[in-house]
């Protein structure tokens, strides 16, 4: 199949606010770095999620089945909105989508420190902030971010999710609140700081297009290098241009639909993808929302069980943007089935945590189990975005996470599930293992790689 270069394929068009033309770091780095805190700040949802539970479970006495089964329906509800929420992105744009989704979601905070029985919590935690976190979490910052990177796409995107990560990093802190305020005072806490932060930095600085600060694609520059132009080591020689990012397309057929949900959902590639998704979110769901409770079980104290925690959100930092910057560099192919291998070894060494108490193992299981998923996130983000970018983008990724969103929640049940028949975890893991390899599989059928690539000229 014929190769063609060219910088982007989508038609620019004449820019008539030049205000940021000329400045020297492109606007799209400042929408990361809102993207970035927006992520952040939601991020502990989910994240902080497993200590809630266990705190949850010796105050209301629930099992662990019914009470995990809180983030299923939450992961249901969430996937269900996320197509919603990316239309609505497509219309409307951030700075009126993004705001309402902040409100509900500290209104659900707020409930979750006064419920006393599951139906609550099935309400407050499952549904509404289902919705609200939906307005604000992945489909709506990938949407944003694709309309303002192609060739610094992975890096972009990894960076965003990367915040998610940090959020990880802040578990210990919300353990530390629940050991001095209790559970509810801490949800209290965390709905002030999501209703007041994110909606501050959302209505100041997230634009929709380029084109709304005076810019196009075109102008897309990678931020290490402050801009378009870089100085040789001899200063007494000219500025000369930086070797930038292209976008190579491989299917001129594929690359020249205008996507839309309709369109994508008849193609064996968005099914591929979708599964690849809802097996690994499937199988990290099945490890994440037990792993305080196995840890403390096998004889770790909450604060080191929630350390563990802390660490591997540090180590997802990394692993975000690396998976980003290197699914940019050896395709986004390579870059999953790397994260899948590091999520095997991190069960491996889970596996032998349990039987030795020993901290070194456990945190090298962070180190794994953070890099695997770490570098996953960014890679099917934008493996998405090189099949089906477009203007119908936020609607066709909504509907794709809706099947990763559905993955995770038939995760967080099982993982509860298994333990309450089994009594133990070595099936949980074991299952785990096989979904990820699967996933690994999956994207391969998918080969995002076989539309788009970014090569350096």
């Amino acid at each position: 199949m014929r190769q063609e270069l060219r910088p982007l394929e989508e038609t620019q068009h004449q820019a008539s606010n030049l205000k940021d033309a000329s400045s020297p770091i492109y606007y799209g780095w400042v929408i990361v770095g809102v993207c970035f805190a927006v992520m952040m700040l939601i991020s502990p949802l989910i994240a902080a999620f497993s200590v809630f539970y266990v705190a949850i479970l010796q105050d209301l006495q629930w099992s662990r089945g019914s009470t995990a089964l809180a983030m299923s329906i939450y992961l249901v509800v969430n996937g269900l909105t996320a197509p919603l929420a990316g239309g609505l992105i497509d219309k409307f744009g951030p700075r009126r989508v993004m705001p309402a989704g902040t409100l509900i979601t500290a209104i659900a905070l707020v409930w979750l420190s006064q419920i006393s029985s599951l139906w609550q919590f099935y309400l407050a935690f499952g549904v509404l902030a289902a919705v609200g976190a939906a307005m604000l979490h992945i489909v709506p910052l990938t949407t944003v971010i694709s309309k303002w990177f192609v060739r610094h796409r992975g890096v972009a995107i990894g960076l965003v999710t990367a915040g998610q990560g940090v959020g990880q990093v802040a578990v210990s802190l919300i353990q530390y609140l629940i050991n001095r305020i209790g559970w509810r005072g801490a949800y209290l806490v965390l709905g002030a700081v999501i209703s007041i932060i994110p909606t501050s930095l959302i209505l100041a600085f997230l634009f929709r297009h380029p084109e709304d600060r005076g810019l196009t694609l075109n102008d897309e520059a990678p931020i290490w290098t402050g801009g378009k132009h870089k100085r040789q080591a001899n200063p007494n020689e000219p500025i000369t241009p930086a070797p930038n990012k292209q976008v190579v397309i491989l299917d001129q057929e594929w690359a020249a639909i205008d996507w839309t949900a309709g369109k994508a959902v008849r193609r064996f590639r968005f099914w591929a993808l979708t599964l690849a998704m809802a097996m690994f979110a499937t199988g990290f769901l099945i490890v994440s929302v037990q792993l305080v409770a196995y840890l403390t079980d096998k004889g770790y104290s909450p604060i080191m069980a929630a350390s563990v925690v802390s660490v591997q959100g540090f180590i997802t930092i990394i692993g975000r943007f690396s998976g980003g910057a290197l699914s940019d560099r050896i395709g986004r192919e390579k870059t999953l089935t790397l994260s899948v291998i590091s999520f095997v070894i991190c069960l491996v060494l889970l596996t032998v945590g349990g039987l030795v108490v020993s901290p070194l193992i456990v945190y090298l299981f962070a180190f794994f189990y953070g890099m695997g998923s770490g570098m996953t996130l960014p890679v099917l983000m934008a493996s998405a975005a090189d099949l089906f970018q477009g203007q119908h983008f936020g609607s066709i990724l909504g509907v794709m996470t809706l099947g990763g969103f559905s993955g995770g929640a038939l995760g967080a049940w099982l993982g509860g599930y298994l333990f309450d028949v089994t009594s133990g975890y070595t099936f949980n893991f074991a299952v785990a293992a096989v979904l990820m390899f699967v996933s690994g599989s999956l994207i391969w059928i998918a080969r995002p790689g076989g539309v788009r690539v970014v090569r350096l000229t």
